[in-house]
């Protein structure tokens, strides 16, 4: 799984301004931890990647990962993470507030 390649959502150039991770999904929503991971992998049938997420290989794209954790987006424990597109963020949003 890879991020977008150029011309495509999110740029593949590393600039996902819009787009969110698992753990701001978790905070937005006041949920605890793995709450919105849980809700990605149950709508994924749903999801394309590369449009609606990405998926950061830690092998592949380490210096973005490793700014995304600094900046504190990420989960420490993150090794491959995910980041959301808008719509995508919003169905797992939707998903999470009807579960309350």
């Amino acid at each position: 799984m890879n991020p977008p390649e150029d011309g495509d959502a999110g740029g593949g150039s590393g600039d996902y301004s819009g787009w969110l991770s698992l753990r701001e999904l978790d905070t937005e929503l006041g949920r605890d931890k793995g709450a919105s991971f849980r809700t990605f992998k149950r709508l994924l049938p749903r999801l394309v990647e590369g449009r609606d997420f990405v998926v950061l290989d830690h092998r592949q794209y380490g210096a973005l990962a490793a700014q995304l954790h600094a900046a504190g987006r990420l989960y420490r424990s993150s090794v491959n993470p995910v980041l959301l597109a808008p719509a995508a963020a919003a169905l797992v949003r939707e998903s999470l507030s009807e579960a309350q």
